[in-house]
C-alpha cells in the first residue's frame, strides 16, 4: 500500500472514529446493560422471574376497543411483560377504513399509536402506567439507540453504526500488515501515545468479530425504515381508494374467540417447555385479517427455537407453519438471525455475560482511540490549538466516562423513590440526565484527563457498592438470602454491582498520574 492510500485510510479511520466516539460509547455502554433488561426490571420491581403466563387475548382486544381506538386495519402486537400485558400498534395511515363509532377519543388519537399496559388480572388499563412501561431496563435499552431524542434519535444511532463500520474496515486496512504482531505487543513502559495505541489495537482485534457484527446489525435495525418508508409512501391510490381497500373488504370479527384457538394450539405443547408466546394480529376487521403466533420452547436445540403459525381469522385456515425444529424461509431467517445475534438470544446467560464483557471492551477501544488522537496533538506543532484540543478532550472523556457513575446513580434512585410516586420515573430520568451533564460540565472546567477518569471510577465504585445496600434496605432482599428465596435476578444484579463496584473503586484508588504532563 502506498503512502497516499495509507494516509487516506488512516484519516478516514480517525475522522469517522472521532465523529462517532461519544455516540458509539453510549450505544455500547448502555447496550451492555440492556442485554439484561428483563433481569434489571425484575430487580427494580422486587419480583421473581415468572414462567410462561397465558394472556386472555379476547379481553385484551375488547379493552383496546373500549378505550376508543379505531380498530379497523390495525396491526396489533400483544405480549406479556413484568406482570402485565403490553399492546402496541403503529398509527393508522389508510384514510378509507371505517372509523370507530366511539367518541371517547379525538379522531387523531383514535387513529394514533396504541401503547398500553394492562393489568394481568383485571385487564384494565394500568393505574400506574408510567411505572409499568418506563422501567430502568427499558430506559437503558432505549438509551442505547437514542430513543430519548425525538424523531431523529433512532436514525442517528443507525448513522453511528454505519460510521462505525467504516472505522472498523479502515482500521483493519491500516493495521493489516502488522495486525498479528501488534496483537501480541503491549508496551506498558513506553510513551503515552504508544501505550494508548497498543491498547487500542490489541483490544480492537480481540473484539473485531463482535464489533463488526454490531456495526452491521445496528445499521440494519436503525436504517431499514429509511428505505422502507419511502417505498410505502409511493404506493398509488386509484379513485381515492388505496390498494388495501380493493383487496381487503371490511368484516366484523368480534364473534371470533382467539383464546379458544390459542388454547387448542398450545395443547400440543407441554406447558413446562413453553418459554413465551408472542401474538400479532394483522389488518384487524379485515376479511384477510391474520393471527400470527410465535411459541418459543426451551427444549429445542436450534437457533430458531420457535414454532410459527399464521391463521386467517375469518375461517381459521392455516396460512403458514414453521416447526421449532426447522429453519424459516431465507427471507425470514436472515431477519431472525440478525435479531438473534444482536440480542444474544441463542446462548443463555453465559453468552450474554460474554457480550457484556465484549461491549465494555469496545468502550475501552473507543476511549483509547480518543486518547491516541489527543496525545498525538500534544506537540509544539499543535500549540496554537492546545486550548481547543484540551477542551474537546475534556468534553469527550467527561461525556463517556461520566455515563458509568450516572447509570449507577440511576440504580440508586430506583431504590430511593417510592414505587407509587407520581411521575416517579420522569424524576429519575431527569436526575440521571442532570448528573451526566453535570459531570461533563465538571470535566470541561477541570480539563484534567487523569482526574476525569479517576473521579468517574471513584464515584461509580462507591455507588456500585451502595446499590445492593440500598436494595437490601428498600426491599429486604439482601443478596446473601435473595437467591434462596427465589429472587435470582435480584441476587444477580446485586452481586454484579458489588463486584463491579469493588473492582472499579480499587482501580480508582490505585491510579496514579501519568509521567507525561497530561493532567
Amino acid at each position: 500500500m502506498g503512502n497516499r492510500d495509507y494516509n487516506v485510510f488512516f484519516n478516514t479511520h480517525t475522522v469517522s472514529g472521532i465523529i462517532i466516539s461519544i455516540g458509539l460509547y453510549v450505544i455500547f455502554f448502555a447496550g451492555a446493560f440492556a442485554l439484561f433488561m428483563n433481569n434489571i426490571d425484575h430487580w427494580e420491581a422486587n419480583v421473581k422471574p415468572e414462567g410462561f403466563v397465558l394472556i386472555d387475548y379476547d379481553k385484551t382486544i375488547a379493552r383496546i376497543a373500549a378505550e376508543g381506538y379505531d380498530m379497523h386495519g390495525r396491526n396489533l402486537s400483544i405480549y406479556e411483560h413484568d406482570g402485565g400485558v403490553n399492546v402496541y400498534s403503529a398509527p393508522l395511515k389508510d384514510t378509507i377504513l371505517v372509523k370507530s363509532k366511539l367518541s371517547i377519543l379525538d379522531p387523531s388519537e383514535a387513529r394514533g399509536r396504541i401503547d398500553l399496559h394492562l393489568d394481568e388480572k383485571t385487564y384494565q388499563k394500568s393505574t400506574n402506567q408510567a411505572l409499568s412501561q418506563k422501567t430502568l431496563g427499558t430506559f437503558l435499552y432505549e438509551l442505547h439507540f437514542f430513543d430519548q431524542i425525538p424523531t431523529v434519535g433512532f436514525y442517528l444511532a443507525g448513522l453511528v453504526a454505519v460510521f462505525f463500520l467504516f472505522a472498523i474496515i479502515t482500521g483493519v486496512i491500516v493495521h493489516w500488515r502488522k495486525i498479528v504482531s501488534n496483537f501480541f505487543t503491549f508496551r506498558l513502559k513506553s510513551s503515552l501515545k504508544i501505550l494508548w495505541t497498543d491498547a487500542h489495537t490489541a483490544l480492537g482485534v480481540i473484539g473485531l468479530p463482535f464489533q463488526m457484527m454490531y456495526a452491521v446489525t445496528g445499521s440494519v435495525f436503525c436504517l431499514l425504515l429509511v428505505i422502507s418508508n419511502p417505498i410505502n409512501a409511493i404506493i398509488p391510490e386509484e379513485n381515492g381508494k388505496t390498494i388495501l381497500e380493493k383487496v381487503t373488504p371490511v368484516y366484523s370479527p368480534e364473534a371470533i374467540s382467539i383464546n379458544n384457538k390459542i388454547d387448542l394450539i398450545l395443547s400440543d405443547f407441554s406447558n413446562n417447555k413453553i418459554e413465551s408466546v408472542y401474538a400479532e394480529i394483522h389488518n384487524y376487521h379485515d376479511e384477510n385479517a391474520e393471527l400470527e403466533i410465535y411459541v418459543s420452547t426451551e427444549d429445542i436445540e436450534s437457533v430458531f427455537n420457535y414454532t410459527k403459525m399464521v391463521y386467517r381469522l375469518s375461517d381459521w385456515k392455516l396460512q403458514e407453519y414453521k416447526p421449532a425444529s426447522e429453519a424459516p424461509p431465507y427471507s425470514e431467517a436472515s431477519w431472525d438471525f440478525i435479531h438473534i445475534i444482536h440480542f444474544g438470544d441463542y446462548g443463555g446467560i453465559f453468552l450474554k455475560v460474554l457480550y457484556f464483557i465484549l461491549a465494555l471492551l469496545t468502550c475501552v477501544v473507543v476511549i483509547t482511540g480518543v486518547m491516541v488522537w489527543l496525545v498525538a496533538r500534544d506537540k509544539k506543532s499543535y500549540s496554537h490549538k492546545a486550548k481547543f484540543n484540551k477542551s474537546v478532550g475534556a468534553i469527550y472523556l467527561g461525556s463517556c466516562l461520566g455515563l458509568y457513575p450516572a447509570i449507577a446513580f440511576m440504580f440508586l434512585l430506583t431504590k430511593t423513590f417510592p414505587a407509587h410516586m407520581e411521575h416517579r420515573f420522569a424524576w429519575i430520568s431527569w436526575m440521571f440526565l442532570a448528573f451526566w451533564v453535570g459531570y461533563t460540565v465538571y470535566s470541561y472546567i477541570i480539563k484534567s484527563y487523569f482526574k476525569i477518569n479517576r473521579n468517574a471510577l471513584f464515584l461509580a465504585g462507591v455507588m456500585g457498592i451502595l446499590i445492593p445496600v440500598f436494595n437490601g434496605i428498600h426491599s429486604g432482599l439482601w443478596f446473601w438470602k435473595s437467591l434462596q428465596l427465589g429472587y435470582s435476578d435480584s441476587f444477580f444484579v446485586d452481586l454484579t454491582w458489588l463486584i463491579c463496584g469493588m473492582v472499579t473503586l480499587l482501580i480508582a484508588l490505585k491510579l496514579q498520574p501519568q509521567r507525561q504532563k497530561q493532567t
